[in-house]
């Protein structure tokens, strides 16, 4: 059930005894463009019953692995190997608590490498009801004239948990990606903003055409955007809920996960996608 918010009265009171300055009630979502990081899953190691890898987060939530799901020690992109590794079919993790809050402003980042882009598949969403309320997924558009993968990568939000939700998409063109199709993706919602923005390698699409320019295709991962629902579940790897199923199973490989609550700079996304330097998880 989505928890209750405290009446603007209470939140400023609240902030006025910590020494903050604010002006209006709508300064507390400002205020949540910190970014906190919360969760980070290296994914270098599993163990335990069920069979569980470490989250070096504050939140502390392990992520248990269902379905087939492994996790590889000795493989990967960043100087500390480690990979979770899924078979699209039924392989899937599940953090075991659910510290990220969707309707506030939050960053989700990942690093992805798929064995299979000919199908839609899911990196990460977060819902366990009829819908997911956040999912940053792989969209396959078919193959070109030389048989070549066509997709893209796509963020997705719902502002209910409903078949009939209102729902905001972005969409990033793939890149030909580092070191065997590794490709880091960070999905940004800005709730002061009311803005959804995909990057993909570190980079977001901002590609405009004139009125009038027949040759020019429009190419923009940013958009405005619907406030998320509060899902009250925790992050779910490589799977996503579709009308009270699951589906979307993620072929592949996934490393370094990282949810922040509130706005990570383009800067501080550009560091998490550099693949020779892996960061420290903040103490």
């Amino acid at each position: 059930m989505r928890g209750s918010r405290p009446s603007s009265r209470h939140w400023l009171a609240a902030v006025a005894a910590a020494g903050v300055l604010v002006s209006t009630p709508a300064a507390a979502d400002t205020v949540q463009q910190q970014p906190v990081p919360v969760d980070r899953w290296k994914f270098n190691q599993a163990s335990g019953s069920p069979l569980s890898s470490p989250d070096e987060g504050s939140a502390h939530a392990a992520a248990v692995l269902g379905g087939g799901a492994s996790v590889d020690p000795n493989d990967g992109l960043l100087p500390l190997p480690g990979i979770l590794r899924l078979d699209g079919a039924t392989g899937y993790a599940e953090a075991a608590a659910a510290p990220l809050h969707a309707d506030r402003s939050f960053t989700l980042t990942a690093w992805a490498n798929s064995s299979d882009p000919t199908r839609d598949m899911t990196v990460l969403s977060q819902g366990t009801g009829t819908t997911s309320s956040v999912t940053l997924r792989w969209h396959h558009l078919g193959l070109d004239a030389y048989g070549n993968v066509l997709g893209e990568w796509q963020a997705t939000v719902a502002d209910s948990d409903s078949p009939t939700a209102a729902r905001t998409t972005v969409a990033h063109t793939s890149n030909i990606s580092v070191l065997e199709n590794w490709t880091h993706l960070a999905l940004v919602y800005d709730a002061d903003a009311s803005r959804l923005t995909l990057y993909v390698d570190g980079q977001a699409e901002n590609q405009v055409c004139e009125p009038g320019t027949g040759d020019c295709t429009a190419h923009v991962s940013s958009a405005p955007s619907v406030r998320p629902f509060d899902a009250g579940a925790g992050l779910e790897f490589g799977r996503a809920r579709t009308d009270g199923a699951w589906g979307e199973y993620f072929a592949g490989s996934l490393d370094d996960v990282w949810v922040h609550q509130g706005v990570l700079s383009e800067a501080r996304i550009a560091q998490l996608a550099d693949y020779n330097v892996e960061l420290g998880t903040p103490g």
